[in-house]
């Protein structure tokens, strides 16, 4: 659930990979990688030391270090695909991602059809589908990710059943994609074909498969949309559930006959020898749709130049007032506080280009320079955060990772599912520019996991390494170190979340003491001695607190809920002074700003 935004599933993940490695690097008789490959994985765990290393200027060491934790299931995840993943089955590990990404949208598209027997989706979310990723715009990107992928499938499968499956599995991808209403996702849908589209060789046959599997689903999408239960807020759980009722009832036989059409396509394409000439006209149909349709956005909405400047107005206006019909969201392109997002993050990085400010130190930044009350902990862009935690290096780096596999692209475009695949990647590369899909390893491991099987298929037709029996035991060793990190500090961040659930359920003397063997566990980080001296004030053990809170600050004097907590532990005088520093780190506090007479503190 949540995409794995919680701290305590990394260290379950990175095992899980880092195991696979291993049993890949003892059992595998005949292993060798790419260049390519090596490059992609190296850069990633550079990407990790250099992380880990800015622990020395970071102003939160326990910050960096749980970013530097989110970055080692990366790095370990496309480290075992590498080693997993031979050059042959490459079209294997595209499959399982789609299967699993429909898995996920389909599970999601259940909980807004049946509302009455799932968790709803946080309130936060404004009735947009989150489940079970947990954030509305990573959902729509993992769909949009699946969708490209499936219609690669039935494209290139020669198989009825395979090409059925993924014909049908656009229903439920296009459904989910759509309940998200995300404008990111459905820009990184439409980018991502079109990379796919021009990577094909067989180019009129993706387009094909598009227009065939793409048919049914949009019929579904369509009537989704005129079930106002659905798309608008206020609706009850009973009217919500009626409308889902009859909306199953379409999206069933709409997968069944978008089945249908798969399967035809499949045997027509293994029976039927199609001539150059019809292709010809294929192409042609599709030139002459294309201009039709960029004709007719001309004639309502003006010249490129024009349509150009009014999204560019569009993007950076205030967002537009709200309104029940959530279909509306979709006609804006507001950046819906994006910009003020970035030039904080910019302008960090404008004061440490040569090193950042440290990993995961972003929401401090954003909290004592924001200009409004908006509370976010990420930057909305993965390149410029990383320029602004960990400057010039860190992006050189996460480039070198990111960017390695469409260089594979060049050598391996031609073979099945790899335009697919990459057209899907790109998706992800384009919407981590204005979301925090990074921040979700269980949405980001789906295309990091596509980028890795276009690695592989490159791999024969590039230069390889073979690994000897010295290069193995180098590996392995380096995986185990990965693996006792992992377990290391999934041990402390089960402590910390078990004490802030204590916390939550106001079981104060519970959470003392799991904060007491987090902070064991932890000795770098703040957040332990924060919940311990949170836990401690509300038993009355007010000198104890303030010695917790202060040993919290000599980790993170940044952190402007230490010191808050500590001026409410604190008698008047230092009350003040403490207070005063809080409000200097988060100017824009509504907390504060609530008890600030009985800080002591001017409006």
């Amino acid at each position: 659930m949540n995409g794995g935004y919680s701290s305590t599933s990394w260290g379950w993940v990175t095992l899980g990979l880092a195991w696979a490695a291993i049993l890949a690097l003892a059992l595998r008789a005949d292993l060798s990688i790419g260049v390519l490959d090596a490059v992609a994985v190296a850069a990633l765990f550079a990407l990790v030391l250099w992380s880990l290393l800015s622990v020395t200027w970071s102003a939160d060491a326990g910050a960096t270090i749980l970013s530097t934790e989110r970055l080692l299931v990366y790095a370990t995840a496309l480290a075992a695909a590498t080693l997993v993943v031979r050059a042959q089955r490459y079209s294997a590990l595209v499959a399982g991602v789609w299967a699993g990404v429909t898995l996920v949208c389909g599970y999601g598209v259940l909980t807004r059809l049946y509302p009455g027997r799932f968790a709803a989706d946080a309130e936060i979310a404004g009735r947009r589908l989150a489940q079970p990723v947990g954030y509305w715009n990573s959902l729509g990107l993992l769909a949009a990710v699946g969708a490209v992928v499936a219609v690669g499938l039935l494209a290139g499968t020669r198989s009825r059943a395979l090409g059925a499956a993924a014909a049908a599995s656009l229903v439920p991808l296009g459904l989910a994609l759509y309940f998200t209403f995300s404008r990111g996702g459905t820009i990184a849908l439409a980018v991502g074909a079109v990379v796919a589209l021009a990577l094909d060789p067989r180019r009129l046959r993706f387009a094909l498969a598009g227009a065939v599997g793409g048919a049914a689903p949009a019929l579904a999408v369509l009537e989704a949309s005129s079930l106002s239960a659905l798309t608008e807020n206020g609706a009850t759980v009973a009217q919500s559930a009626s409308a889902g009722s009859t909306l199953m009832k379409v999206a069933l036989l709409c997968a069944l006959v978008a089945a249908a059409a798969g399967a035809v396509l499949v045997e027509a394409d293994r029976r039927v020898d199609v001539s150059r000439n019809t292709r010809l006209a294929f192409a042609a149909l599709l030139v002459v749709a294309v201009l039709a349709a960029a004709a007719a956005v001309s004639t309502k909405y003006g010249s490129p130049t024009s349509i150009g400047r009014r999204a560019w107005h569009s993007f950076t206006a205030k967002p537009p007032t709200q309104t029940g019909d959530l279909n509306n969201r979709l006609l804006t392109l507001s950046n819906n506080g994006r910009l003020a997002l970035w030039r904080v993050a910019w302008n960090d990085f404008a004061a440490h280009a040569a090193g950042g400010s440290g990993a995961g130190t972003y929401y401090a930044q954003w909290m004592q320079n924001r200009r409004d009350a908006t509370q976010v902990r990420n930057a909305h862009n993965l390149y410029v955060e990383t320029l602004a935690e960990l400057g010039l290096p860190g992006l050189l780096l996460l480039a070198a990772g990111l960017l390695a596999p469409l260089a594979a692209v060049v050598r391996a475009r031609k073979l099945p599912l790899v335009a697919a695949a990459a057209g899907a990647y790109v998706a992800f590369l384009l919407h981590a520019a204005f979301d925090w899909d990074w921040q979700l390893p269980g949405v980001t491991l789906a295309p990091l996991l596509l980028g890795a099987a276009v690695l592989a298929a490159a791999r024969p037709a590039g230069r390889r390494f073979a690994a000897g029996t010295a290069q193995r035991l180098v590996a392995g060793a380096a995986i185990v170190v990965v693996a006792l990190l992992a377990g290391y500090t999934l041990l402390g961040n089960r402590a910390v979340a078990a004490a802030q659930r204590d916390t939550s359920a106001q079981r104060w003397a519970a959470a003392e003491s799991h904060a007491r063997r987090a902070a064991s566990l932890q000795p770098w980080s703040s957040e332990p001695w924060r919940v311990l001296g949170e836990a401690e004030l509300q038993q009355g053990k007010t000198a104890a607190a303030r010695k917790s809170l202060r040993t919290g600050l000599e980790k993170s004097s940044r952190d402007w809920r230490l010191w808050l907590d500590l001026a409410l532990a604190s008698g008047p005088a230092e009350r003040r002074a403490a207070a005063r520093r809080a409000r200097a780190l988060n100017p824009r506090s509504i907390e504060i700003a609530r008890i600030h007479l009985f800080l002591g503190l001017p409006l």
